[in-house]
């Protein structure tokens, strides 16, 4: 006899035959406790019973259960099914207006999670999760959930104002689904941006130079936008630097000094060599601080065109740039080189000095003779050269030297006095340079008591080749050398003739004028994606040639030209360039196959605001 120990239950009978000594009793109420019978029966009669209890143990409940998110009007809730075969689950939620009821929602077994929503805001609720099984409910689990509030945001910041932007900062709302950020000026004009729950900052366009804003954010949890913060903050009236100075260019360094931008809290100055130089020195930059109006540039290459850009920082954010352009001194020629004295046996010589020259090399040989050097601190300008031969036509040579770089040599030639010799012709006095053109030098100098006349001997700078002279007679004392080539430099020695017998030489040096640059170069009508370039017409030229590339491109991919094989351009029209960036623009002149020298003009593409 299996029987409920509650006496309202009814009494279940089973058969077994005489040898069962065990049974499993099946489909009994779940947490139930019931009285078991066990009676011995014989043909006859029925013996002794013995009688013992048990209780059914309770349904699973449902596992981990749990709110994984809360809203302004609503709670997810989560939790672990049961392992046990269910019908589903029911959730009882209380309700706020009737004491004591209750909300119930039925959910499929395969449920594992729930929103409860239409709840109200900032209230706490208790809410209690069955599951449903073929034989009855488990024991119910309760979670303690509380809906958000309507809060505002804790901190807004507006930071970081230039002439057009300024930065708003807020700290995240838990719940909120996203953020309303409004911006009015002080003429009513009002824009706003929504942004999503994952934004904690804007950046703030389109201003006006040196104008107050209200600025407003709130968040908003779905349709519901919750409490309003503001602040007021002034844009700056100027934010890009208006002066940007080179000064003090060397051979290897030059200073950069620009005007304090106010508001700024840093500058990144970027440099590296033009176009027509790539290859000799790799771009570079470097972060400065908001206080520093000044800096030096060090290990630059000589005889180099450099384009500097140097950008105003904002906290994280990159303001406008300005850019200039320098070009790095060559390393120079010793000037005024020239023989002051000589024997038989010594020759003396004296130059200029050079500015950056860290000491100087001297060196002297014959034809036949192995060189010998010397090196000589820079305060050193003369040497005399001792144990020479008698009668001997000496060559002598010097050169600047810069750290650890020699600069271009410079050279004359001696011959020493014989033996029984008389006094050799007298030293040119007072030799100058008087004119330049783009093909000719013209020189003069002091007569000479005793000279017959003059030599000028003049072999190309950087060509080398054989010594061109002219004979000039002794009544003249000016003379102009032609058919050079433009924008070369010459050194020409000057010396005195008696007879057959030459006198010490004057070494002076010469540039040839370059060809004629192009003026008035510019970027004008420019557009998001184009700019027109106009010059003034060069008179002379066979024609034009352009070239550009945005300033960051190095590679040749890059760089784009045009020839116009024509003279009367004075305008030209520059395409599918790309928005936003700055561009180098450059021209020459073209004479036949001859290029003239390069103009250059930066514009950055984009239409201006008026």
């Amino acid at each position: 006899n299996i029987t409920p120990a509650l006496p309202q239950k009814k009494k279940t009978k089973i058969g077994l035959k005489a040898d069962v000594t065990t049974i499993v009793v099946a489909e009994l109420n779940p947490n139930t406790s019931y009285s078991l019978t066990v009676s011995a029966i014989y043909p006859s009669l029925i013996g002794e019973s013995a009688t013992t209890t048990a209780q059914t143990t309770p349904l699973p409940q449902v596992l981990n259960f749990r709110v994984i998110e809360e809203g302004l009007f609503s709670l997810r809730l989560g939790w672990t099914p049961p392992l046990k075969k269910l019908d589903g689950f029911r959730v009882l939620i209380p309700r706020s207006d009737r004491p004591g009821f209750v909300y119930e929602q039925l959910l499929p077994g395969d449920a594992s999670s729930h929103v409860i929503d239409s709840l109200e805001e900032d209230k706490k609720y208790n809410i209690s999760i069955l599951a449903v099984y073929p034989q009855g409910l488990s024991e119910p689990v309760s979670v303690v959930g509380k809906t958000l509030k309507l809060v505002t945001i804790q901190e807004l910041l507006v930071q970081n104002a230039t002439t057009d932007t300024v930065q708003a900062k807020w700290t995240s709302v838990k719940g909120a689904t996203g953020y309303r950020l409004t911006w009015a000026s002080p003429e009513g004009h009002i824009e706003n941006i929504n942004l999503r729950d994952t934004f904690d900052f804007y950046m703030i366009q389109g201003l006006h130079a040196g104008a107050e804003y209200t600025i407003t954010m709130n968040p908003i949890f779905g349709d519901i936008e919750g409490p309003v913060t503001s602040a007021k903050v002034k844009t700056l009236e100027s934010s890009a630097v208006q002066t940007l100075k080179v000064s003090a260019v060397s051979t290897s360094a030059a200073v950069i000094t620009w005007n304090s931008v106010p508001g700024a809290t840093g500058y990144r100055l970027a440099w590296g060599p033009t176009i027509e130089f790539v290859g000799r020195d790799r771009p570079r930059q470097v972060a400065l601080n908001g206080t520093t109006t000044e800096y030096q540039l060090k290990n630059v290459a000589h005889d180099t065109e450099y384009a500097l850009t140097l950008y105003v920082l904002f906290g994280s954010v990159v303001g406008p740039g300005i850019t200039a352009t320098f070009r790095t001194s060559p390393l120079g020629y010793v000037s005024s080189f020239e023989v002051t004295a000589y024997t038989s046996t010594t020759i003396e010589v004296q130059w200029s000095p050079i500015v950056g020259a860290t000491e100087y090399k001297l060196s002297w040989n014959t034809d036949s003779g192995s060189p010998q050097s010397r090196y000589l601190d820079h305060s050193v300008l003369s040497y005399h050269i001792t144990d020479l031969s008698p009668h001997t036509t000496y060559t002598i040579t010097v050169r600047a030297i810069y750290g650890n770089t020699e600069g271009p040599e410079i050279s004359l030639s001696q011959v020493t006095a014989a033996a029984l010799d008389s006094e050799p012709p007298q030293l040119v006095k007072e030799v100058r340079v008087v004119d330049t053109g783009v093909n000719s030098v013209t020189l003069s100098w002091k007569q000479t008591p005793g000279a017959t006349g003059y030599k000028l001997s003049m072999p190309l700078f950087h060509l080398g080749g054989e010594e061109k002279s002219h004979m000039v007679p002794a009544g003249v004392t000016t003379f102009t050398i032609q058919n050079l080539r433009e924008g070369s430099a010459y050194k020409i020695q000057v010396s005195s003739m008696a007879g057959t017998r030459e006198g010490s030489s004057v070494l002076v040096t010469a540039r040839t004028s370059d060809l004629p640059k192009v003026t008035g170069f510019s970027a004008i009508n420019t557009t998001d994606s184009s700019t027109v370039l106009s010059w003034n017409r060069v008179t002379g030229v066979s024609g034009y040639r352009l070239s550009w590339r945005h300033i960051s491109g190095l590679e040749p991919s890059t760089c784009h030209s045009d020839v116009l094989y024509s003279s009367f351009f004075t305008s030209f029209k520059v395409g599918d360039l790309l928005y936003g960036r700055t561009y180098i623009f450059s021209i020459r002149p073209l004479y036949g196959q001859v290029e003239g020298p390069v103009s250059t003009v930066y514009q950055r593409i984009g239409k201006e605001v008026s």
